[in-house]
């Protein structure tokens, strides 16, 4: 009898470790998230079927003019304006400052850009008049006339910081913009 006792007594032990480690067991798989499969949404279950779009007849496809800039705000163009007479009553610092408040307005705006490269060429900022004419360059990308204003500043600001060989490169992208203009 007093082996049954034992016994008895043991799966108690048990049964009380089971009870305690049962909820923490439950717990933690309760926060066990699956990995989701691609092609089941998380939330319903159900497979959704991707469709498939037939790419349209490139007869059909009408030739895509090049992209023409939006037109620059009246407000940017108004402090654009006010710049230039700063730079005509010679104070460079607040036509810099009207030209940064214009590109607020109008970021995207290539002519903005190269006037504000063309002010800090003037105050001697040489390394933000190349960067200013870069962007310029890279959003007025069908200006050629606006390109070679920008190529002329980018050689010059080169020339100031001693870099005769990207000067050189500038002076050769000026003839080459100089002869297609004619």
């Amino acid at each position: 009898m007093r082996q049954v006792m034992v016994g008895i007594s043991a799966l108690r032990d048990r049964a009380g470790r089971l009870v305690a480690v049962l909820p923490a067991a439950l717990l933690l798989a309760a926060c066990a998230v699956p990995a989701p499969r691609p092609d089941v949404p998380a939330e319903t279950g159900v497979v959704v079927p991707v469709p498939e779009v037939a790419p349209a007849p490139s007869e059909e496809a009408a030739p895509t003019a090049p992209e023409e800039p939006a037109p620059t705000a009246a407000a940017a163009l108004a402090l654009a304006a006010q710049s230039d007479e700063a730079v005509a009553a010679g104070d460079l610092r607040l036509a810099g400052l009207q030209l940064e408040r214009a590109l607020r307005i109008a970021p995207r705006d290539a002519g903005l850009w190269n006037r504000l490269a063309r002010v800090r060429l003037q105050q001697g900022e040489f390394q933000q008049a190349e960067r200013m004419s870069e962007r310029s360059l890279q959003l007025g990308s069908g200006d050629r006339g606006l390109a070679l204003a920008n190529w002329r500043i980018i050689a010059e600001a080169r020339e100031h910081m001693g870099d005769a060989e990207g000067a050189r490169r500038a002076l050769d992208e000026v003839r080459l913009l100089e002869r297609a203009l004619g």
